[in-house]
């Protein structure tokens, strides 16, 4: 709850920590195993702090592709107990970068998670960030400004034969608006802290040997030149949306990844000057579950077959078909739910909505598909709605239903998974999310 503008003042902080892994560790995605052979530029995990009132939030993005749902709870936890910030007030929102340390508990075709960086280096260095964003607590004020962005683009390719791959598809849906969020110390203007929000995977730089930040660094580094503010990247809806590369396709090299950052750190820019109306702006939270139902589990047969099929996790990577072992883990994980006899007929979202001033936060743990996030953001009460992917943990795809016909890649992670989603999960998304959503527009009027 926000208290009367008499008593309640707006601040803002910020904390920036280097997680840049050593030499050597192999990077996610693309080409596996991948060892970094250099640095392009630094990882780093933002913390962002607003107060308002009685409440705080924080707000971090962190330069890796993804976070496992329990390690995103673990770090919110540590933070919550570290700072005194409610655990729901907390956002743990990733870059998606592929050219970072693998972040997974399970193995996969890409390779096994690199749990010492995960522990040792992500875990305390996101607390380290918090704190230091509380610690550096002052008055502010607020603005937002927008633009538009050709730096996006679909990457469902269709060919003429109607396969779907990932490249650049002319006609596909996509987001071309970039919004900037500033705060600025409300006594001598000096800016604290930007947030960008864009939707588009950040894999520029394709298989490439350096660890990078990929286009988003360079843009978060060009904003913070021009307004002297530490700038982080909250991502948008990525499922179907990826960089535009020259090449014609969403990956190429890191000598790309700098280019596209460039007009995208130039877009920010531009987004960010349009920003006149500097003011006080409540901070609300609206904290609510978000639930979906969950297809049956095939028949226990049916899985029994699939397994002796795959064999086991070593043969399929002996035999070079790494494609294949998402469904062995598939396998696997349908087996243990019937073996504990606690199967799940739903997935169950602890939701944290963000409200400050006009601007209304969405997460998601998934690699949302744009359809339903636009949907959110046109019936939604707030001026801009910003729907977040691979937050608060990271899920792998959820595409629209329109898509679910087609195919493809993401179509296939999407129904890889122990549990899958129904089909029109999307529905569910969008109105359970704008339930909350108003909830939150009533809650700061």
């Amino acid at each position: 709850m926000c208290k009367n503008a008499t008593t309640s003042m707006l601040k803002a902080g910020v904390g920036r920590v280097v997680i840049t892994p050593p030499l050597g560790t192999l990077l996610y995605g693309y080409a596996p195993p991948r060892p970094a052979e250099a640095v392009g530029d630094d990882l780093h995990v933002i913390a962002a702090a607003l107060e308002y009132g009685d409440t705080t939030v924080l707000i971090l993005s962190a330069d890796v592709c993804t976070c496992p749902p329990k390690l995103a709870d673990e770090i919110r936890t540590a933070i919550s107990e570290k700072t005194g910030v409610p655990y729901g007030n907390i956002l743990y929102n990733t870059s998606h970068t592929h050219s970072g340390p693998i972040i997974s508990f399970q193995s996969s075709g890409w390779g096994s998670g690199n749990m010492d960086f995960m522990y040792n280096t992500m875990l305390p260095s996101s607390v380290k960030a918090a704190v230091m964003a509380m610690e550096s607590l002052r008055p502010a004020l607020f603005g937002v400004g927008t633009t538009e962005s050709e730096v996006a683009v679909n990457r469902r390719s269709i060919s003429p034969n109607g396969e779907v791959g990932l490249g650049q598809c002319p006609w596909g849906l996509m987001d071309r608006e970039m919004t900037v969020l500033s705060f600025k110390d409300a006594e001598n203007g000096e800016i604290i802290l930007n947030m960008i929000h864009y939707s588009a995977h950040a894999t520029a730089s394709g298989p490439n040997p350096e660890i990078t930040r990929d286009w988003p660094g360079p843009m978060k580094d060009i904003l913070e030149r021009e307004s002297g503010g530490i700038t982080m990247f909250i991502a948008g809806s990525n499922g179907e949306t990826g960089p535009r590369c020259p090449n014609g396709e969403t990956l190429q090299s890191y000598e790309a990844a700098l280019e596209l950052g460039k007009i995208a750190g130039h877009d920010a820019v531009r987004a960010w000057r349009k920003i006149k109306n500097w003011q006080e702006a409540p901070v609300t939270v609206v904290n609510g579950d978000v639930t979906v139902p969950y297809d049956a589990l095939p028949p226990m047969e049916e899985v029994l077959a699939e397994k002796e099929r795959l064999v086991s996790e070593e043969y399929l990577r002996s035999q070079n078909r790494l494609e294949e072992i998402n469904e062995w883990n598939r396998v696997v994980g349908i087996l243990a739910e019937y073996e504990s006899g606690h199967i799940k007929t739903h997935y169950v979202f602890g939701q944290s909505i963000v409200a400050v001033g006009p601007v209304a936060i969405v997460p998601f743990q998934y690699e949302m598909f744009m359809e339903m996030t636009l949907r959110l953001r046109h019936y939604s009460p707030f001026s801009y709605t910003l729907c977040l992917s691979n937050t608060n943990g990271s899920l792998s795809y959820l595409p629209s239903r329109d898509q679910l016909c087609l195919g493809g890649y993401e179509v296939w992670q999407f129904r890889s998974k122990t549990y899958k989603l129904v089909d029109n999960a999307d529905d569910y998304m969008v109105t359970e999310n704008l339930k909350l959503l108003v909830e939150a527009y009533r809650t700061q009027s």
